[in-house]
């Protein structure tokens, strides 16, 4: 895999888990770790003076065919010279398997045209058709888009059939030029300011990591031999109860035992040590005191081990976390934990239960991913007792390595498993989840139990949308975007994965509510008002057709209370009249038992009868002791979940409504550039100009903030910036009409509120006043007034930003002015957002009812949400942005006051 000009020119865990946007990494010289194509793990990082023998002596090893098709010649001049100068130039990426350069990149710019720049990829021969000059060739994407190049070239001789192919299949506009033997390929890359083009090279550089991923995990999940290392020869460690899970759980493949002393343990033959095994094992489990570990994962490496699963906890206590790290690296493999439970993986040609977990794992179509061994403990248990399993499960622990994204690629295309489930405390690279989340999501249900987020950050931030943007209101943004439903408790958990499980997604959130008994469907039916489900009243033909089934005294208008007098027979009919009405998206049923029957009995064989619309239906039994259990037919197959409370019955239902929801969702396309302009120069100017000269970051002032904002088409109603009483006096006088006086005082930020501001100001005494009292009012603080017009009276709104380096920057709207914190009604969205994003935003805003939805057009306030979030999108340097109010009138939504700070975050961190 060859490519290049004609003539020679004069951390921590994998690429998952680092904070990476889609066109930026972070920064060039840092080591990212990154998958190839077969799963094999390399070091791409920039290149410097010390690697130019490095860089030599790859070239030099080439075969004379592949030197012919990098330099088009079989006696290139200067190679040395050429080597030296191109890895001290910084335009150079190495991929390193171990310590050995295995592949470079050089993006060497036009100097006529810094938009241009000639590209060149080098990979080793033995090495070549495994991915690293496309995982190279990525790398250089987004190390030339944050440089500022637009466009590359490359001389490819037209045999060079394999360099042709990866550029083509780059996801990127690839032109070519015949001349002569070779082609001139022009390739456009993503443009910063163009989200679909972006969006496009991403979806393309996702479904290649997936795979990756996939392929990575095959030593981990699939291995064809495993070792055990630090099984004891009698019971009672916990690398002894890993491996009879393993002998338990007949893994189909070969297991070894590794112990210095006894010749057997569990009637296993053992070997003394790695180096005696008499073949590479695929995995390797190792469960031995912290202090061994380094020296066993490096002999794992040497002897072709290529995965290692951890139990052993308190690396970083013993101060070997550093070492062992490093022996997984310089040997490629894959590292599950360490502090973890183990994994799981249930297929019949596998069948490995390599966990210290109570019990066999039972089998099913669950997969489970958690940071904690415990929550893994009770996701198994909650599955044995509903008769549900898993498909995969692994416990990643402290998450050196394999982490829940790389989970999420291996079931983006296991058939095996149709609904997964994560525990995630933190999110090493966010973005990441939520493109593969989002890519899961969209084949099965995907379920997460939610962690305890840290409010503290949040509570100091100074702005007000930045003090809503607590970690756990991300985490939730990033749920709801990537399709992901969250659950707050174990006990919510069994209930979603009981009706995932058992029944179709709900098409609507109209639910119908039978039972036998008044006051239990009054309880039921506020389960489900509190689960955000509607219980409409039923039309008339549905009330026609269940008056025919019941006696006069029953109530068929919605709840359906069919008395305590209807036999299981006439429920089970009412529930198929149910099923059947065009009104209804699905049924919750409450049945309560008593002296003349149980009308439950036959809702099985009701559900068992093919419906006319897949309308789902969960159950109440009253009587019930366990939580949750499955709605069993005669021939005992599983039906529906039946529930002893309405209220869990409820929240399960509200599952099957949001992945009906989630199902039929348009994800929608990037916000148009065309349609949300941002002159990104000019915005950048005035960041760049605060930032050098407070390079720490600071509040905009206000003209440097009506800058900005006009950058990005968002424009403050007009003010002036005055330094003196009679400066006020004077601009105000200007103004036909009343105006609006605010202070400009060292470390006053919400002006308002500490007393800042005077409204509705007419003539000269009353500014004169007013701009005399801030004086007094600010003393030493006070450095000036801002004069405005009044803007004409509306409802106020609030739309604002934080930033994050990881996450991306969340964008916030919601209830403006003086009702801020007292309504506190905010809603949340992370960059970069789509039309339907968008759309989804406005329609959580209280804007249908009362004067609202008189005052405030929609599509005005949409465009300045969407203004904002590209201005977010696009210059990560702005941590906290507050428009408040944005005063919203039938004609125009005014932007009265803005407040921005900008931090060094850098342009490299953005998404």
């Amino acid at each position: 895999m060859i490519a290049g000009p004609t003539a020679l020119p004069g951390a921590r865990g994998s690429g998952w888990d680092r904070p990476m946007s889609v066109l930026d990494p972070a920064d060039p010289a840092v080591e990212h770790r990154v998958l190839l194509a077969d799963g094999s793990p390399v070091d791409i990082r920039s290149l410097d003076r010390r690697d130019g023998p490095a860089l030599l002596r790859l070239h030099r090893d080439l075969p004379e065919h592949d030197r012919w098709l990098r330099f088009a010649t079989l006696s290139p001049h200067a190679l040395d010279t050429y080597a030296l100068d191109a890895a001290a130039s910084g335009t150079v990426w190495g991929a390193f398997l171990g310590a050995e350069l295995v592949g470079a990149v050089q993006v060497a710019p036009d100097a006529a045209c810094p938009e241009d720049a000639e590209v060149a990829v080098t990979v080793g021969h033995r090495v070549q058709a495994h991915g690293v000059g496309t995982a190279l060739l990525e790398r250089a994407v987004h190390e030339s888009v944050r440089r500022g190049v637009r466009r590359w070239t490359a001389e490819v001789l037209t045999e060079n059939t394999a360099m042709r192919r990866v550029f083509t299949d780059l996801g990127l506009p690839v032109a070519r030029e015949a001349d002569g033997p070779s082609l001139h390929v022009v390739i456009t890359l993503p443009d910063p300011e163009d989200p679909a083009a972006a969006a496009a090279f991403a979806r393309a550089t996702l479904a290649r990591a997936a795979h990756a991923a996939r392929a990575g995990l095959g030593p981990v999940l699939r291995p064809r031999s495993i070792a055990v290392v630090g099984a004891g020869r009698r019971p009672g460690s916990v690398g002894r109860a890993v491996l009879d899970a393993v002998l338990a759980g007949g893994f189909t493949g070969r297991v070894h035992v590794v112990h210095p002393h006894a010749a057997r343990v569990a009637g296993v033959p053992t070997v003394a040590s790695v180096d005696l095994l008499p073949d590479a094992p695929d995995l390797a489990i190792l469960a031995t005191p912290p202090a061994a570990l380094p020296a066993l994962v490096a002999a794992c490496g040497e002897r072709g081990v290529r995965a290692v699963l951890v139990i052993t906890s308190g690396l970083a206590a013993a101060g070997v976390d550093g070492a062992v790290l490093e022996a997984v690296h310089r040997h490629g493999m894959r590292l599950v934990g360490p502090n973890c439970l183990g994994l799981v993986d249930t297929a019949p040609d596998v069948r490995l239960d390599a966990t210290f977990a109570p019990g066999a794992a039972p089998a099913g179509s669950v997969g489970v991913v958690t940071q904690s061994g415990g929550v893994a403990i009770a996701v198994l248990e909650a599955l044995r007792g509903l008769g549900l399993g898993v498909s995969t499960l692994v416990s990643v622990g402290d998450r050196y390595d394999v982490s829940s994204n790389d989970l999420l690629a291996w079931w983006s295309e296991d058939a095996d498993t149709r609904v997964a489930v994560l525990h995630v405390e933190s999110f090493g690279n966010p973005r990441a989840f939520s493109r593969l989340a989002r890519r899961v999501s969209a084949r099965i249900p995907v379920l997460a139990v939610r962690a305890a987020s840290s409010e503290v950050g949040a509570r100091a931030a100074a702005s007000h949308t930045a003090a809503s943007a607590t970690p756990a209101v991300r985490r939730d943004a990033l749920y709801r975007q990537a399709g992901v439903q969250p659950v707050d408790d174990l006990g919510e958990l069994a209930g979603a994965l009981a009706v995932l499980s058992w029944s179709a997604p709900a098409a609507g959130d109209r639910v119908a509510v039978l039972g036998n008994a008044g006051g239990t469907n009054v309880l039921a039916a506020d389960a489900c008002a509190a689960a955000g489900l509607r219980v409409p009243a039923l039309a008339p033909a549905t009330r026609s057709r269940l008056d025919a089934l019941l006696p006069s005294t029953a109530a068929t208008g919605g709840p359906v209370d069919t008395t305590a007098t209807a036999d299981a027979a006439t429920f089970a009919a009412c529930l198929d009249v149910l099923r059947e009405a065009p009104e209804v998206d699905a049924v919750l049923t409450v049945a309560c038992p008593t002296a003349l029957g149980d009308p439950g009995t036959g809702l099985g064989a009701a559900l068992a009868r093919p419906p006319g619309r897949d309308v789902p239906v969960v159950a109440v039994a009253l009587d019930q002791r366990a939580r949750v259990a499955p709605l069993l037919d005669a021939d005992g197959t599983p039906r529906a979940a039946v529930f002893a409370d309405p209220a869990d019955a409820a929240r399960a239902l509200a599952h099957l409504v949001r992945r009906g929801a989630d199902v039929a969702r348009d994800p929608g396309r990037p916000l148009p550039a065309d349609e949300h302009p941002v002159d990104l120069a000019t915005a950048r100017t005035v960041v760049a100009g605060v930032l050098d000269a407070h390079p720490g970051g600071r509040w905009l002032e206000p003209d440097e903030c009506a800058a900005l904002l006009q950058a990005a088409g968002l424009d403050l109603v007009p003010a002036r910036v005055v330094r003196t009483v009679d400066e006020a006096v004077a601009v105000a006088r200007a103004i036909d009409g009343p105006v609006a006086l605010k202070v400009v005082a060292e470390g006053v930020l919400h002006k308002s509120e500490q007393g800042g501001v005077a409204l509705a100001l007419r003539g000269d005494v009353a500014v004169r006043a007013a701009a005399t009292g801030f004086v007094a009012a600010f003393g030493e603080a006070w450095r000036g007034f801002v004069v405005q017009p009044m803007a004409p009276p509306g409802v106020e709104m609030l739309v604002g930003v934080a930033g994050d380096p990881d996450f991306g920057a969340l964008v916030t709207a919601g209830v403006g002015g003086t009702g801020t914190d007292v309504a506190d009604r905010r809603w949340h969205r992370l960059v970069p957002m789509t039309t339907t994003d968008l759309a989804e935003l406005l329609d959580e805003l209280p804007l249908r009812r009362g004067i609202a939805a008189r005052l405030v057009e929609r599509e005005r306030l949409g465009t300045v949400v969407a203004r904002v979030a590209r201005l977010a999108e696009l210059l990560p340097q702005i941590a906290e942005m507050d428009l408040n109010p944005v005063v919203c009138t039938p004609d125009a939504c005014r932007l009265v006051d803005a407040r921005v700070r900008v931090a060094p975050v850098g342009l490299d961190r953005g998404a």
